[in-house]
């Protein structure tokens, strides 16, 4: 008996589309940013989700050639791999080794950044009733196409009138954003929340590790309540897109000066040098 749909030239959406994921990468001069690290993220999502995918060197040559195409120096590149399943509706195997691969999709687009006046004067961010799924029930290391936890947040965060949310876990522990990681700077070190409460590992996030290692700034995994929150010296926002945004205010409590802090500065000023210095020696590599 065929499917009946409603309208007729659309598609139901079905479970398949469940375990699907997906990576969003920046673009500085024509290079992807840690590209690799971002297929590494991509793979094991995949692995973990049960998502059939392609052999990695023909997805990373794909995505290359669409960023050729689009002529685009400074771009968003985002890639999707979308689950099918390989049954009829009562007879669908989610996880199987035999399912057929996905639908990839590839979109190259133009950056949108924050504005320049955020960076100088920072955002404003509040800790959100909201909650995602637990690391019990869905492991947040995999980056899942599912948002609607982000997307509740968001609007959590609009009622209150701040830029972003943030999550906690159901003990209190402070996680991350809704896209982004988050840290706090308190006497000299950083302090950010592990994994394990409930937060993806981002990839700028682990840059910032590097950087921290380089400018002598101790770098701490622990978790967070939002006391250490409210007594941090400085606190920050990162992300691809976001790269290190400063948080001069959570919950409506002034962080440290109420400005950007000179740590959270500091490691922006580094972050952007390191761009530079990887496009360049990958743009002197293609001469």
């Amino acid at each position: 008996m065929p499917k009946v749909v409603e309208p007729r030239y659309g598609n139901l959406p079905d479970e398949t589309g469940s375990n699907g994921c997906f990576e969003t990468m920046r673009v500085y001069r024509k290079k992807v940013f840690r590209l690799d690290a971002h297929l590494d993220r991509l793979y094991a999502s995949a692995k973990f989700l049960g998502t059939a995918v392609p052999k990695r060197e023909d997805l990373r040559a794909r995505l290359l050639k669409r960023l050729k195409q689009s002529q685009l120096a400074e771009a968003v590149l985002r890639v999707a791999l979308i689950p099918r399943s390989d049954g009829s509706l009562g007879n669908r195997r989610l996880f199987s080794s035999t399912a057929p691969q996905g639908l990839i999709s590839i979109v190259v687009q133009p950056v949108i950044l924050p504005p320049a006046s955020v960076y100088r004067q920072g955002v404003h961010v509040a800790v959100v009733p909201t909650r995602k799924f637990p690391v019990s029930i869905v492991d947040p290391q995999a980056k899942y196409s599912a948002r609607l936890g982000s997307v509740l947040a968001i609007m959590d965060a609009q009622l209150r009138t701040v830029d972003e949310a943030l999550f906690t876990d159901a003990t209190g522990y402070v996680t991350e954003s809704t896209a982004s990681n988050f840290g706090i700077i308190r006497k000299g070190a950083m302090f950010s929340s592990p994994c394990w409460v409930g937060l993806l590992s981002g990839i700028t996030r682990d840059v910032l590790r590097e950087i921290a290692q380089s400018l002598d700034v101790p770098f701490h995994e622990v978790p967070l309540t939002r006391h250490d929150l409210y007594v941090a010296d400085e606190a920050f926002l990162s992300s691809t897109l976001k790269e290190i945004l400063p948080v001069v205010s959570i919950d409506g409590r002034r962080i440290g000066t109420g400005w950007p802090g000179p740590i959270s500065r500091a490691l922006h000023r580094a972050f952007r040098e390191l761009i530079r210095s990887e496009t360049h020696r990958a743009q002197g590599c293609r001469g």
